[in-house]
């Protein structure tokens, strides 16, 4: 079983014996300064051997999983291979030679950790941007240059010393240098931040740096280098033999990252210091060496460019701020400034102010008319003319489509409605265009704090409420303070609509449908929607789907119709109960082009025939967007589904479309069938219009069949299928079967 403790102890166990190595080693070198013990001792050299060799070869095993470490494992064991060769083959001669082949070996380790860190660098940092890279230059070379000053002034060639001594030896510094630039450099690249990998790595190689310019000093100027001097390499290869433990875990991109001061106080403190040390160069004359002046002047190089890019930096973020608040269309403020404005406004000592929501009224049928070209070209107009009219310090936004928003600090409602007057009367002169001379009006709601609410939240919802009561009266802009009660109810039916979409409240109840002729017989049923309200009970479709349909919640509504629709047709199929289910579409269900395939999808899903759904429509549906709807239904017509034109005869455009429409059936209205034993001209309507349907090949559906001598002169007028109170009411689907069920046995008895 895994220890939920840590690691597993496969992978603890390496680590505690590197630690026992060290400490043992530690214990060693101490005792050695202290005469206590011989380093020249077998437990000694063995030791020390090992706490050498072991961080190299716990850095390979690692290497499996970040083949990154690879570099890092053969520069460690190619420096424990040189510590070994020292301590065999050089440690017992004397004098000491300045270069061995050991040199070799030690050497290797530094183009071997800065490659690894360079391949650690590209793996947790992908992507770096253009600042990182500066930083990474500025941290580079000032750290080179202030290091290389202490580490070159030190440097003091022995009497004896050859070129090759002098150039190994040198060597060592100048990789101290290097590796000293590249590690703050890679914290620069970090972006100022590291995690635990990068901190063990640069602790690790920092001791190393101090160990050799230690080493170094020491050996230049002929002084004994104590035991204990070992340590500080020791314990920076156990650092890195820890970290690369950790190489392999990635850290998050959305960790914590360093504050704004840190990456800008570092690498302009950086650029500062390596100004003052050419400053001091230029001053105190061969006290500076030249190369340590020449990475100054890279580092103060590259802070300039820095400072550039920060420049150009600060001026496109200035322009994207200035464009995130703005709208693209009219130049007006947007919703996002137009809140924060509004909030500033509340958060004052002063509440006074007045804010305003203006929708142009049937802007849709612009774009659909003529285009959305000519759509946005009027949005630009009305966005000018609106700011024109207004002459006192108010805050005009578009908050999206055809709404925009009036934000009116210190007014009360008598200025608030003064402005939004000057609103309308300049928004009702017509608007010359290049295609048509349009005329607009809007309809506005205006709440003002701190009558109508104190926070953003209250004002907007209660403007809102208002432009709705002013679109639906057409009585100029409307105030929310004494608005009545119907406008507050929409918007609270409309948020518990939506709730119970979520928790499935809709239910279906059908009305069975019967020929017309003597048999009386079943041949399907419609499905009318009903909302179980928690608390008002039973729901009927006329109290709140013109609220779902001004909502966009209509698709959402047909989409649970038609899969509970589906549900129960699967069920009386599987009952022996073969009819089919009518479902009433919207205006928004044909705009949705995946509509047919969403019906495909859900016949398939239930095993259905095409046949047993039908789907009813209204001549609504063809007065914005003929060409789409006819599309939409042809396709629909095509999978096998039967279509009906609902409420037939209650439009003005019915025979103009009769010609294309690629319906079935003509679902007469209940306004001429209900009259057609006592009225006249309503049975006229009714019989021609029976003949008409025939002779186009389409089917005649009556609503509103209220009682047997209906259905029986609507048989004479050659009707073919009935639906109404006197045949059946609706009912939920249980009572519904059962009455399906009785018709079916009254039918196998009849026979």
């Amino acid at each position: 079983m895994r220890n939920l403790w840590g690691p597993p102890w496969r992978e603890r166990a390496p680590r505690w014996l590197l630690g026992v190595v060290v400490l043992l080693h530690t214990a060693v070198c101490v005792l050695a300064d202290l005469g206590q013990v011989s380093q020249d001792s077998v437990f000694a050299q063995a030791v020390g051997g090992a706490a050498y060799l072991l961080p190299g070869l716990l850095v390979a095993t690692c290497a499996r999983r970040t083949p990154a470490l690879s570099l890092l494992a053969a520069g460690m064991l190619a420096f424990a291979a040189g510590e070994f060769y020292w301590t065999l083959f050089v440690q017992q001669l004397s004098p000491e030679p300045l270069v061995t082949p050991a040199d070799g070996l030690w050497l290797v380790f530094y183009p071997c950790f800065a490659g690894a860190l360079v391949l650690l660098l590209r793996r947790r940092l992908p992507r770096l941007s253009m600042p990182a890279w500066l930083d990474g230059v500025i941290a580079a070379g000032a750290v080179s240059s202030l290091v290389s000053v202490p580490v070159l002034a030190a440097v003091e060639p022995a009497p004896h010393a050859t070129v090759v001594g002098i150039l190994v030896n040198a060597a060592y510094p100048v990789a101290d240098i290097a590796v000293a630039g590249c590690l703050l450099g890679a914290w620069a690249l970090a972006g100022w931040r590291a995690d635990r990998v990068f901190q063990l790595l640069m602790t690790g190689m920092g001791l190393f740096a101090v160990a050799d310019v230690v080493y170094m000093v020491l050996l230049w100027q002929a002084v004994a280098t104590p035991a204990s001097l070992e340590l500080m390499w020791t314990y920076g290869l156990a650092l890195m033999a820890l970290a690369a433990g950790r190489a392999h875990r990635i850290p998050h991109p959305g960790g914590r990252r360093s504050g704004v001061w840190v990456s800008t106080a570092i690498p302009s403190g950086l650029a500062l210091i390596s100004l003052g040390l050419l400053l001091y160069a230029a001053i105190a004359e061969h006290a500076v060496e030249p190369i340590s002046s020449l990475l100054a002047a890279v580092a103060i190089t590259a802070a300039i460019v820095r400072m550039m890019v920060s420049v150009r930096a600060a001026a496109a973020l200035g322009a994207a701020r200035r464009q995130a608040r703005t709208d693209e269309l009219t130049g007006l403020a947007n919703r996002r400034l137009f809140i924060e404005r509004l909030d500033e406004q509340l958060d004052g000592d002063s509440c006074g102010v007045a804010v305003a929501f203006v929708d142009l009224d049937r802007f849709k049928e612009v774009n659909d008319s003529f285009g959305h070209d000519v759509g946005d070209s009027l949005l630009r107009l009305v966005g000018a003319r609106m700011s024109d009219s207004i002459d006192k310090p108010v805050m005009l936004a578009r908050l999206g489509g055809d709404e925009f928003g009036l934000i009116m600090p210190g007014m009360g409602r008598e200025e608030a409605g003064e402005v939004v007057g000057a609103v309308l009367r300049t928004l009702r002169e017509p608007f010359a265009l290049p295609e048509v001379d349009l005329h607009v009006d809007a309809s506005i709601g205006i709440a003002v704090c701190p009558d109508d609410g104190t926070d953003r939240s209250t004002l907007l919802r209660r403007a809102d409420v208002a432009m709705y009561a002013a679109k639906t009266g057409h009585g100029g802009p409307a105030f929310a303070t004494g608005l009545d009660d119907h406008a507050r109810a929409r918007l609270t039916m409309l948020e518990e609509l939506r709730a119970g979409l979520g928790r499935d409240e809709l239910v279906l109840h059908y009305q069975p449908k019967v020929t017309a002729d003597p048999s009386r017989r079943v041949c399907g049923v419609e499905a009318l929607v009903r909302w179980q309200h928690p608390a008002r009970g039973l729901v009927y479709p006329d109290a709140f789907l013109y609220t779902a349909e001004s909502a966009d919640l209509m698709n959402r509504i047909t989409a649970i119709v038609l899969d509970l629709a589906c549900r129960q047709i699967r069920t009386w199929h599987d009952d022996g109960l073969p009819v089919s289910v009518a479902v009433n579409l919207s205006v928004s269900n044909l705009r949705d082009p995946s509509f047919p395939a969403q019906v495909a999808a859900l016949l398939g899903r239930y095993g259905l025939p095409a046949h047993t759904l039908e789907l009813e429509v209204t001549e609504s549906v063809l007065m914005t967007d003929a060409d789409t709807a006819l599309a939409q239904l042809s396709a629909l017509r095509e999978m096998g589904i039967r279509l009906a034109l609902d409420d037939y005869g209650t439009g003005y455009s019915s025979l103009s479309y009769l010609r294309v429409l690629p319906v079935d059936d003509l679902k007469l209205d209940r306004s001429f069938v209900s009259r057609c034993t006592t009225d006249p001209r309503s049975a006229a309507i009714v019989h021609s219009t029976i003949q008409l349907a025939h002779r186009l090949g389409m089917s005649v559906v009556a609503e509103g069949v209220e009682d047997l001598e209906i259905l029986d002169r609507l048989q004479g007028y050659g009707c073919d299928l009935a639906q109404g109170y006197g045949i059946a009411r609706p009912h939920d689907a249980a009572t519904t079967t059962r009455w399906l069920r009785e018709q079916a046995l009254i039918s196998v008895a009849a026979d």
